[in-house]
């Protein structure tokens, strides 16, 4: 048995539901896990595993409209730098060092890391994020600020992990030895849908964007059905089906879908992938990994990528769902089994094996 720390991103859902999976298989192995987040990472773990969870200061973004305000979100959390730092050595003193982890594993929380950085403990990073300057890819050259940002940002989050597991969609070079590839993982709640191909779009919208333009613009595809999440409503506008929030909800809907349409998140993307559902991408303004994300969905023929939602944009959508499904070979399909080998095959490297079977 191992005693292993697994530190969460605070933002995201996909860090959470995906360390939920991978945290349950290490406690089905036999070992004594700790999990930290923060945020929303926090409040999710503590559902499934209670005082199991501890609380870490999380870096937060302030957003204006759809993009990330990068100036108020650095002082934002300098501002919270006395607060961060006596809660995260409360959190070394009070719970890692009397716990002595044999290894840390970190979804995208650089705290943690850091910490097993300097005392010597192998840490494993398990991320979509460093795809971005791990991988080998092919740039937009208008994007190059955001592209800075988000290097710097990934760049700066730690160093020194043992392997980089990068979670992917598609095949790319990999820049250093200690990385490599997995496929998405999907939440057992998705692999136990049973798609279908209904009549209706799929469209889910976390941006504020303008409902009676947005019905306006829809409007305009009469014989076509969209079923809308995001603005807490239910109310039905000629060919435009709002509904509130619900998690049942919107999986049924999204297993039925004929198509989505939603930002370029890598959780959507890995779920509409599983499902074979094709995607209109919106990726956020100044969000370089939902760019790039965006841009390989469209580049594999698994859906198209536009900068705004307007009729021509919709018409071409339409259009790719009459396309037969990609088969591309530098597709890399969700796989929940192969991540979990792939997995495995680092954990043997350690100087003290770790195994995922009792």
């Amino acid at each position: 048995m191992a005693r292993i720390i697994y530190a969460v991103a605070g933002e995201g859902f996909g860090h959470s539901s995906r360390s939920h999976l991978t945290g349950q298989r290490l406690i089905d192995a036999g070992h004594d896990v700790m999990f930290v987040g923060s945020q929303k990472s926090l409040l999710y773990l503590k559902q499934y595993f209670a005082d199991r969870v501890k609380e870490v200061f999380g870096l937060s973004f302030a957003f204006e409209g759809e993009r990330i305000d990068k100036s108020e979100t650095l002082k934002r959390n300098l501002l919270k730098l006395p607060e961060a730092n006596r809660l995260n050595d409360e959190l070394f003193k009070k719970h890692f060092e009397p716990f002595e982890p044999e290894l840390v594993i970190s979804d995208f929380e650089p705290f943690s890391a850091w910490w097993a950085w300097r005392n010597n403990v192998p840490f494993i990073s398990i991320d979509h994020e460093h795809m971005l300057t791990l991988c080998k890819l092919e740039h937009p050259v208008r994007n190059w600020f955001s592209r800075l940002t988000a290097s710097v940002v990934t760049e700066c989050h730690y160093t020194g992990a043992v392997a980089y597991i990068i979670l992917n969609f598609f095949r790319a070079p990999l820049r250093v030895d200690s990385a490599v590839l997995a496929p998405p993982i999907v939440r057992p709640v998705i692999s136990g849908l049973d798609p279908t191909a209904d009549e209706h779009i799929l469209l889910y919208s976390t941006t504020g964007t303008c409902r009676d333009r947005l019905r306006e613009t829809l409007g305009t595809f009469a014989g076509q059905t969209f079923v809308i999440y995001g603005f807490d409503e239910d109310a039905q506008h000629q060919n435009c089906l709002f509904k509130k929030r619900s998690t049942d909800g919107f999986l049924a809907d999204l297993a039925a879908a004929r198509g989505v349409i939603a930002s370029a998140g890598f959780s959507l993307i890995s779920e509409c992938m599983y499902l074979k559902k094709k995607m209109l991408m919106l990726p956020l303004a100044g969000q370089y990994e939902q760019i790039i994300n965006a841009r390989y969905i469209q580049k594999l023929g698994l859906g198209i990528s536009s900068d705004k939602l307007d009729e021509a944009t919709i018409a071409r959508f339409l259009n790719e769902l009459d396309k037969p499904a990609p088969r591309d070979e530098r597709i890399i399909w969700p796989d929940n089994e192969r991540f979990f080998d792939i997995l495995q095959t680092e954990l043997n490297k350690l100087d003290t094996p770790v195994s995922l079977k009792l």
